[in-house]
């Protein structure tokens, strides 16, 4: 029965992993475009162009950190980062009611660091150096 519940896990775990993936490393690649409605919106908020793909950057790391259980969990932690960042700007430009949309990858990324923590902190037997 205790396998059979790790295995429910690992597979949440990478549904969520998954899922956060798709979503950031599409809306990260978008951040580089000076075109998208993300340059419209950095501008809106009076951050420069550098820290538009800055955060770009950071989102399209963290997706691809999130791709293997051993570097998931620093993925979504800068996931967690970026999203506390973003709510921190809609509360900041008096829109509290926009910060709902960070929620939903907030909880998930939060919900991967933790189930993913022993794996990214813990070393394998063979990676041990004397």
């Amino acid at each position: 029965m205790e396998n059979r519940r790790r295995v429910v896990v690992d597979v949440v775990l990478w549904i969520f992993a998954l899922f956060l993936a798709w979503i950031f490393v599409r809306q990260g690649i978008a951040k580089f475009s000076d075109t998208s409605g993300w340059a419209k919106a950095f501008r809106v908020w009076h951050f420069p162009v550098w820290f538009r793909v800055c955060i770009g950057a950071a989102e399209t790391a963290a997706a691809l950190l999130l791709l293997t259980r051993r570097t998931a969990s620093a993925g979504a932690i800068i996931i967690i980062a970026v999203m506390l960042g973003a709510m921190g700007t809609h509360i900041w430009w008096g829109r509290p009611g926009q910060v709902t949309s960070e929620i939903l990858p907030l909880v998930l990324a939060t919900i991967v660091a933790v189930g993913r923590r022993k794996s990214f902190f813990l070393r394998r037997q063979g990676e041990l150096t004397s």
